[in-house]
């Protein structure tokens, strides 16, 4: 998927994001802006110049990556969980929080730490770390075995 940039400078300045907030601002995409109510709202991994892997959040809209938290920032985007439109990203707020947080965001810790117990999640780590060449994190989140108790979570 390509990333709008035009579109997600668009978004920033009706949003107005906060830094390191990526989470709450895509949320605030498809909460607060009618064109974006039925669009998908992405917790994944970014790339930075090939190398440095990050979590990341952000929205999806007919094929599309607009992300109001880094507009302009060249990023490789690696989906994990996805929930579409308003509905979704409501139950998905309603899945239980673990114990060590009250936050909302991100939703996808609701799958053991790190979303490690989501397979969605999993892939994604595995390939955004892959791609930015370390094999050794990729290889375990790869060969990961979930807990029982928890894959029934899976988004």
């Amino acid at each position: 998927m390509i990333k709008d940039i035009v579109e997600s400078q668009r978004v920033k300045k009706i949003v107005r994001p906060r830094i390191k907030q990526c989470y709450a601002n895509a949320a605030k995409v498809i909460l607060a802006l009618p064109e974006y109510a039925d669009a998908e709202y992405v917790e994944g991994l970014a790339v930075i110049e090939k190398a440095i892997v990050i979590e990341h959040g952000w929205v999806e809209r007919d094929g599309v990556i607009v992300d109001p938290t880094l507009p302009d920032k060249p990023l490789d985007y690696f989906p994990g969980l996805r929930f579409r439109g308003q509905r979704g990203l409501t139950e998905a707020l309603r899945i239980p929080k673990p114990e060590y947080t009250d936050e909302d965001f991100p939703i996808f810790f609701r799958f053991g730490w790190g979303g490690i117990d989501s397979p969605e999640f999993r892939a994604a780590l595995t390939a955004a770390y892959r791609y930015a060449g370390v094999e050794n994190l990729a290889k375990y989140y790869e060969n990961y075995q979930p807990r029982e108790d928890v894959e029934a979570l899976s988004a």
